[in-house]
């Protein structure tokens, strides 16, 4: 299972539409799951859009059984979204041997600029990574 098709992402309703040659694309339809408090889209859902959509544009770079995992992420909000259709765009920009740098937008049914953010990650010679021993 890819990660844009994880039961995670399944569970949130974020779906793939492409995920090739460093590019992805993943859109949400927004319903009240995804609302915080005060009513709008929660930023987290945007975050998890971002790191989802940004690992997937690297990972469509890689050989098959290779993996990459987030070393840094940062995301600027613009506006707040309420209802209807989002869109995440993401690109790796720059991969070296080891990590790889990525850029992606999220954008409303209207195309406007919700918010942007920024990834770096490490690639890793397997899909899965056993968790690290001692401290």
């Amino acid at each position: 299972m890819s990660q844009e098709n994880s039961d995670f992402n399944t569970a949130l309703g974020i779906k793939s539409e492409r995920s090739e040659d460093g590019v992805c694309e993943m859109t949400l339809d927004v319903d009240a799951r995804h609302m915080s408090i005060a009513q709008r889209v929660h930023g987290g859902v945007f975050f998890t859009m971002l790191d989802t959509a940004m690992g997937s544009a690297v990972a469509s770079t890689l050989e098959e059984g290779r993996g990459c995992a987030t070393i840094e992420a940062k995301i600027n909000y613009f506006r707040p979204v309420q209802q209807g259709r989002i869109r995440v765009i993401a690109r790796c920009v720059n991969k070296s041997r080891r990590t790889a740098y990525t850029e992606g937008e999220v954008l409303d049914a209207e195309d406007r600029l919700i918010c942007k953010g920024t990834g770096t990650f490490m690639l890793t010679e397997t899909m899965t990574q056993k968790e690290r021993e001692g401290g």
